[in-house]
């Protein structure tokens, strides 16, 4: 049995790929771009789950209370829409890469939507909270 060798640089793994036979080569291609389009997909997939960090999340709740009561600071109005336009940059972002996923699966939205496990409004989607926050503040 030979030794794997072990390879350092993308230009080691190059020169030990150029010398497979055609046959082989091909088979390599096939493997390889089926590997990375998995890992595309890992990536959208984990894209359409992105939110806010927790911290902010929570604070961003504790500012719409406070707004849902009138008693918004100014400061706190600033904070409380800064946070909603990340919220809103996030949403965009998760929908893009949920757009996407489906495009690469030839599916319709929803059915990637189940098959992922993404409801509109849960996992970190805020679209409406970050709506509400425009609104009121």
């Amino acid at each position: 049995m030979s030794a794997t060798p072990t390879l350092r640089t993308a230009e080691e793994a190059i020169a030990v790929v150029k010398q497979l036979p055609p046959a082989e080569l091909r088979k390599f291609a096939r493997r390889f771009t089926k590997w990375q389009q998995g890992s595309k997909e890992t990536a959208l997939v984990q894209a359409t789950n992105a939110r806010l960090p927790s911290a902010d999340e929570r604070r961003f709740k504790r500012l719409m209370a406070k707004s849902e009561r009138g008693t918004l600071t100014s400061k706190e109005i600033e904070e409380y829409q800064s946070l909603a336009r990340q919220a809103e940059q996030l949403d965009i972002k998760r929908v893009e890469a949920l757009v996407e996923l489906a495009r690469q699966r030839g599916k319709p939205v929803r059915i990637v939507m189940q098959e992922i496990g993404w409801e509109s409004g849960e996992n970190g989607a805020s679209s409406d909270t970050s709506r509400r926050a425009t609104t009121r503040a």
